[in-house]
């Protein structure tokens, strides 16, 4: 019982949950001197609050990512695998965990049903290096998938021309059944995206981020973990609702 305690301490004294304590306090003690900016820092703490704990991932993320389930495909002739970010090392570049994540399994599912796998990332404005697809599909090489099962989408920047150049791709291959690989998070997005290219895709969602266990004390503190999957889901909902805005 007393370690966690320590970690509940911890996990208010320390970033994130000192952005939620901290505004918290402050906004306790201006309460009679400053009512308005009181309640502003208490707002303010409110929502840090959300953005960092799993109460947040359970309104931002789970509704998104429930909005597909894993399922099994009697037949597919393409994998299509959305990049998610890379990063230069001493050693070169590398996928970040996300990208690995949703390149991995599509790695295994175009091995399954001996299909062509297309792999989807350029470089984001401001950056500079190598288009992500080929790190995808130099990796996707190591892991024995013969490079004439591979296409390349080496200019999308986004989700958009992601599904615009994918789709450009897929029908010039005459390619019928395709796989769509990306974390549960943005799936929906991503369908979305495709289907106003008039391509369906068959949505395959990897790398969850909600913890779908049994509540437990560590939902309801501050972390690192909750505060980048809320930060992504908020994305995801922005996103979506920029697309009804343009439609």
């Amino acid at each position: 019982m007393l370690i966690v305690l320590v970690k509940i301490i911890e996990a208010f004294v320390l970033p994130p949950g000192l952005f939620v304590s901290a505004p918290f306090v402050l906004g306790l003690l201006w309460m009679k001197s400053s009512k308005k900016k009181a309640l502003l820092l208490l707002f303010f703490s409110l929502l840090s609050y959300l953005l960092t704990t799993s109460v947040g991932t359970f309104l931002f993320v789970r509704p998104l990512e429930k909005s597909f389930q894993p399922q099994t495909f009697e037949n597919c002739d393409a994998v299509i695998v959305l990049g998610g970010g890379i990063f230069k090392t001493p050693d070169g570049y590398e996928l970040r965990p996300h990208a690995f994540k949703r390149l991995v399994e599509a790695i295994q599912i175009a091995k399954k049903y001996d299909a062509v796998l297309v792999v989807s990332g350029g470089m984001l404005p401001g950056t500079f290096g190598v288009p992500e697809a080929s790190i995808m599909a130099e990796l996707a090489r190591k892991f024995g998938l013969p490079s004439e099962k591979i296409l390349l989408d080496v200019q999308s920047r986004n989700t958009f021309e992601n599904a615009r150049n994918v789709t450009e791709i897929v029908r010039r291959s005459n390619l019928k059944r395709p796989i769509l690989v990306t974390s549960a998070v943005h799936m929906k997005r991503a369908v979305v995206s495709f289907k106003m290219f008039n391509l369906e895709v068959q949505p395959h969602p990897v790398d969850y981020l909600c913890d779908y266990g049994p509540l437990s004390w560590i939902d309801f503190v501050p972390t690192r973990e909750s505060l980048e999957a809320n930060m992504l889901g908020v994305h995801e909902i922005v996103g979506l609702l920029w697309y009804k805005l343009r439609r």
